[in-house]
């Protein structure tokens, strides 16, 4: 008697279970439209749509939505999403203890149109909870600023620096994002250079300040830094906030002081000129990587621009 060899079933035993496969079932397509779920005015600006699922953010426009009460129509200023895609929050002028009659259309994320209807009553409460940056660049191979906010923006209100100085030109992509980009050629961030953004004072479409930020980048993909550290007396007493300036006779850079430290990431062990800022009070120094830093302060203020400029 022959006996087959097992590897010479191998073939048939591939194409024996090939045939019996079944195929799986196409992947079922979202055919379902958004609805409203809910609609409230936040405060006398903002109104909030709550929708059944994720909105396609990139086709929200105003001109898509209409808000009226009697012939007076409530002007839609911008559109963005809230805590999710679901939550859209629409800014309107001032608005009336009044009923609204809203109208419009949304795509979701599958393109599903869907179109609605809804009243609303207005609301005389002012926003009165300031703006935050939400996302910004920061770090390696970033070759501009950006910062997000968490609402819209009155795009006349900021006021910021680019340590070491720049000519970045300043452009709103929408109401919310910010871009910081080279207004020329000869102003193209360096690859062997970290920069600052310091955005000093900022206000959102409803007046509210928002707090200072402070962030830095550099087009540079492999940079490896180092730290430079120190610490900030006033009175004896560790200073608990104020701004720190490193300096080789331009600035540098720029950081916050933070429960009396401050911290630079910088590229070469080399000393540098310290300025530390606060109130009425300035203290300054020459620091380094792996020096004990300490700098004191003293009476007596240093107007900012004239060390960033």
């Amino acid at each position: 008697m022959q006996f087959v060899k097992f590897r010479d079933l191998i073939p048939f035993a591939v194409v024996f279970i090939l045939a019996c496969a079944h195929k799986a079932p196409p992947i079922a397509r979202d055919r379902v439209a958004p609805r409203l779920k809910h609609i409230a005015a936040l405060n006398n600006r903002q109104v909030q749509f709550t929708f059944s699922e994720e909105i396609d953010t990139l086709s929200l426009s105003p001109k898509n939505f209409l808000i009226t009460a009697d012939t007076e129509t409530l002007n839609i200023i911008s559109l963005y999403p809230s805590l999710s895609r679901t939550e859209i929050v629409a800014i309107t002028p001032l608005q009336k203890m009044i009923t609204y009659n809203v109208s419009g259309t949304v795509y979701d994320t599958a393109e599903n149109r869907g179109n609605f209807t809804a009243e609303f009553v207005g609301s005389l409460t002012p926003d009165t909870i300031p703006a935050w940056p939400v996302k910004y660049s920061r770090g390696r191979g970033y070759k501009e600023f950006f910062v997000q906010f968490s609402k819209a923006m009155d795009t006349t209100s900021l006021r910021y620096y680019i340590i070491p100085e720049k000519k970045l030109f300043l452009k709103w992509r929408n109401l919310r994002t910010a871009l910081f980009s080279p207004d020329s050629i000869g102003d193209t961030l360096c690859y062997d250079t970290t920069y600052y953004l310091y955005i000093k004072e900022a206000k959102d479409i409803s007046q509210n300040r928002v707090g200072a930020l402070i962030t830095s980048i550099t087009p540079d993909t492999t940079y490896e830094p180092l730290i430079l550290e120190g610490k900030v007396l006033l009175n004896d007493t560790l200073l608990k906030q104020g701004l720190a300036i490193i300096k080789r006779n331009i600035a540098l850079g720029i950081s916050r002081v933070i429960q009396g430290k401050f911290r630079f990431e910088v590229r070469d062990s080399l000393s540098y000129d310290i300025i530390v800022l606060y109130k009425n009070y300035s203290g300054k120094g020459e620091v380094s990587v792996g020096d004990t830093n300490c700098i004191i302060l003293e009476p007596g203020s240093v107007n900012l621009d004239s060390l960033l400029h």
